[in-house]
């Protein structure tokens, strides 16, 4: 095994995982390094799925400890996250990629134009008291971002946020915290099912693993200071970075 790949597979994991722990967005640049290091498609996704569980487990941590995590949010999104995760990560050999790449990038623009358009949205604070219906709406777009973690799972996290946010009306930083719960549900999940597949890489997993907890544990320790503003900025950037990505590919 060469040392040099190793070296960058870790760097990529640090580096992406320091703002992915914030927003998300970390394997939009994990998984394609795997793959331009010769893994192949199927366990690129698997290996990166592996490796970024380091950002939810080290963002957790990070988070619990500065009382920023919502565990029943959390609990009631991660759930779906782990059944549609699985259920994704099954059936990834039957969905035509070049169809679920539209579906998201109109969903990614429709949903930046949301955000973009209301500059107090996961900024300031919205004290609404929550109804069944967003409970509802929440379980049910959970059980379609872990499905789609399941299968390629980049950005899969920037989705997370969005429910975070627009359903829940959580904070941005509020967001990041919360949604490690159901992150690490979403990745680990779909993570053994590609390993009882024989679809991972596990030095580079293990790498990826341990940068990006020491990534995700910075991106976390730093989130107060860098507040609600500058982390919606971050989220706005990451997300025009993914549709561009996704568009051409």
């Amino acid at each position: 095994m060469d040392g040099a790949n190793l070296l960058i597979v870790f760097l990529a994991g640090l580096g992406s995982s320091i703002f992915g722990t914030l927003v998300g967005g970390s394997s939009l640049i994990t998984t394609p390094v795997l793959m331009l290091l010769g893994v192949p498609p199927h366990s690129a996704i698997g290996t990166d799925r592996m490796g970024v569980t380091g950002i939810g487990i080290a963002g957790l941590y990070t988070f619990h400890r500065k009382g920023l995590v919502r565990y029943g949010i959390g609990f009631i999104v991660g759930i779906p996250c782990l059944l549609g995760s699985f259920v994704g990560a099954n059936i990834a050999l039957q969905i035509d990629p070049a169809v679920l790449r539209k579906v998201i990038v109109a969903l990614t623009v429709i949903l930046l134009v949301v955000v973009s358009a209301s500059p107090k949205l996961g900024v300031e604070k919205d004290q609404r008291p929550l109804k069944t219906g967003d409970y509802v709406k929440g379980i049910f777009f959970s059980l379609l971002v872990g499905a789609y973690s399941g299968f390629y799972g980049a950005g899969a996290a920037i989705f997370l946020s969005y429910i975070m946010v627009l359903v829940f009306r959580q904070t941005f930083l509020e967001s990041a915290a919360t949604m490690k719960v159901g992150a690490i549900m979403m990745t680990a999940t779909p993570a053994l099912t590609f390993a009882y597949h024989g679809a991972i890489h596990y030095p580079f997993a293990l790498v990826m693993f341990l940068g990006s907890c020491v990534g995700s544990f910075t991106g976390a320790h730093y989130s107060e200071r860098i507040g609600n503003v500058w982390i919606q900025r971050l989220f706005i950037g990451i997300v025009l970075l993914m549709a561009v990505k996704l568009l051409f590919p």
